[in-house]
């Protein structure tokens, strides 16, 4: 296998633990979204003690932990993506200044005005990408209202600046309001569910909402909801707060080099994994059958991003540092082919969850009544399907073509703007300290 490239630019090596990563993610998020298929299409069935089973280890290891990974990694990729530009930008406007290219060093002020430059660029770079994708999760929508692309993509879109000028402070504020905000309205919500004393499944229907009865009615509710759901979920979950967390980890190895940091990584992991897992009990009781308490709701929601460090730390842990031939084997190689086509991987998926719970039943006239082991499987069997599909284009070194369609779009709904003039150097006069050629800047 040859050495993998970053997306972001033509120079660096693409380490192995996020895109290993972002491949078992996918299997989290698919296992995540069954539970929207059995609901929307009522395929559910009475559960027996191998659903009971599996629904303990559902909430505790994957629900409210596989977005905000997600979350993570896609913080990750942003600003590897603005380290990588601004870099290179810089580079790029220091060179187009008068008397570089014959040996002039650029004056401090001048390697301020290209890296201030450099920066506005990768601003406008994450903003545009956000924005398609605020686009694409629109049309992802159409079929399945639980698009998680549009979220990240309004996210990237809102706080563009924050990511490219690292604001940690802001963000750390952002956070905070966040995370208060996602306390108090899910306590609200699970006293009023609680009061009303839903069950699991008649909380999920009733989320669901009635069953459209034509194409145009389920078209049109889908992307609604969307639309409501997309917002509250910037605002009102840890979505954000991890987009910032991942964001940060850009700067550090923690996942360039996790071989560097595996007493740390298994702490993280396995601290992170127990705190999530202590989080959802409460909720866990619920969802297998037992009585609500509102406190349960908020902190399912809160330690899920404690969970989803857990995975991303023993992910990164498995997939290990860059090899001096970067290549890959096994198992690893396969879920890198999956991180690095995620979007390929992701809308693939509700391609064939469609063709299962919405046309399959349509053409055969058969009704589907699963438990929930039995939609574990399926979850599991549609991931499975869109690694062999990743593998292929893999083996045929083709990149993802939903990845192509999107840096394609981004790429050519670039503007030019207007650049303001650079410092312009002018020869100092002679004195005994510094040379006769020395130059200084005259604003």
């Amino acid at each position: 296998m040859k050495l993998a490239i970053s997306f972001t630019g033509s120079q660096g090596q693409r380490f192995p633990a996020p895109d290993v990563s972002r491949g078992f993610m996918l299997l989290f998020i698919a296992l995540a979204n069954i539970p929207f298929w059995l609901a929307t299409t009522h395929s559910s069935a009475p559960s027996d003690a191998v659903d009971t089973a599996w629904l303990w280890t559902r909430t505790l290891l994957v629900d409210h932990r596989a977005y905000p990974l997600f979350a993570l990694l896609f913080g990750f990729g942003l600003a590897t993506m603005v380290n990588r530009r601004i870099a290179a930008g810089t580079r790029s406007y220091l060179e187009s200044l008068p008397g570089i290219e014959a040996g002039r060093e650029p004056t401090s002020q001048e390697q301020a005005w290209a890296r201030e430059q450099a920066t506005v660029d990768a601003r406008r770079l994450v903003r545009r990408r956000g924005l398609w994708m605020i686009l694409f999760g629109a049309a992802h929508a159409l079929v399945f209202s639980g698009d998680i692309i549009g979220v990240y993509g309004l996210a990237a879109a809102v706080f563009a600046g924050w990511l490219t000028r690292k604001h940690r402070k802001r963000a750390m504020a952002f956070s905070v309001v966040v995370t208060i905000a996602v306390i108090t309205t899910m306590y609200a919500m699970g006293s009023h569910v609680a009061a009303q004393g839903l069950t699991a499944a008649a909380a999920m229907q009733q989320g669901a909402g009635e069953s459209a009865t034509t194409l145009l009615s389920y078209v049109s509710g889908s992307i609604t909801s969307w639309a409501g759901n997309s917002v509250a979920t910037v605002l009102f979950s840890m979505v954000v707060p991890a987009m910032f967390l991942g964001a940060r980890l850009a700067d550090t190895d923690l996942l360039a080099h996790p071989e560097r940091h595996r007493r740390l990584l298994a702490a993280i992991g396995l601290g992170g994994l127990g705190i999530g897992a202590l989080g959802g009990i409460g909720y866990g009781i619920w969802a297998t059958g037992g009585t609500l308490a509102a406190w349960t709701s908020p902190l399912h929601e809160v330690t899920g991003l404690a969970g989803a460090c857990g995975w991303l730390a023993l992910l990164a842990l498995y997939a290990g540092g860059p090899t001096t031939d970067g290549r890959l084997t096994g198992l690893r190689r396969l879920a890198s082919a999956v991180g690095r086509r995620s979007m390929t991987a992701y809308l693939s998926q509700t391609f064939l969850f469609a063709a299962v719970f919405l046309a399959l039943p349509a053409l055969s006239g058969i009704e589907l009544h699963l438990g929930e082991a039995r939609a574990a499987g399926i979850a599991l069997a549609v991931w499975l399907t869109t690694v062999s599909l990743c593998a292929a284009l893999e083996r045929g070194g083709h990149a993802g073509p939903f990845e192509t369609l999107l840096r394609t779009a981004v790429a050519r709904s670039e503007r030019r703007r207007r650049l303001p003039a650079p410092p312009t150097p002018v020869a100092a006069p002679a004195d005994p300290v510094a040379p006769a050629s020395a130059y200084e800047l005259v604003r």
